[in-house]
């Protein structure tokens, strides 16, 4: 556990992904804050202002995809952590997000419990 008092907001329109990325980031140390999609994570990170200092999104999702609410949420906190998760991979993953730029982590799905912790604890750690 990385015991970082840190807060992390986990956003994916599939409850079986959600679990599991919400229980790998209390495992290291987060307070979790879910959302079952981009429009109620926005509310989530409107209500929570100042605290939010993870965000782990799909980036698969309707209306708002995990892009798109990354780029929404970058512009309210420059400094907020990105990892974005998809089945897609490579330039794929990113169609929906045009313009958004930065050295943000990538998970590919489908996530496999044993190596999530692993893996984000890397992403975050970068």
């Amino acid at each position: 556990m990385l015991h970082n008092n840190k807060t992390a907001l986990v956003v994916d329109d599939e409850p079986a992904d959600l679990e599991m990325l919400r229980k790998a980031l209390a495992d290291l140390g987060y307070q979790v804050i879910e959302a079952g999609g981009g429009e109620a994570a926005l509310e989530a990170f409107q209500a929570h202002s100042g605290v939010i200092d993870l965000l782990v999104t799909d980036v698969a999702m309707s209306p708002v995809n995990g892009c798109e609410l990354a780029a929404d949420l970058l512009k309210l906190n420059p400094d907020l952590q990105v990892v974005f998760v998809s089945g897609y991979v490579g330039s794929e993953a990113f169609r929906y997000g045009r313009g958004l730029t930065g050295g943000f982590a990538f998970l590919r799905k489908p996530l496999r419990p044993a190596e999530l912790e692993a893996e984000l604890r890397a992403a975050v750690m970068a």
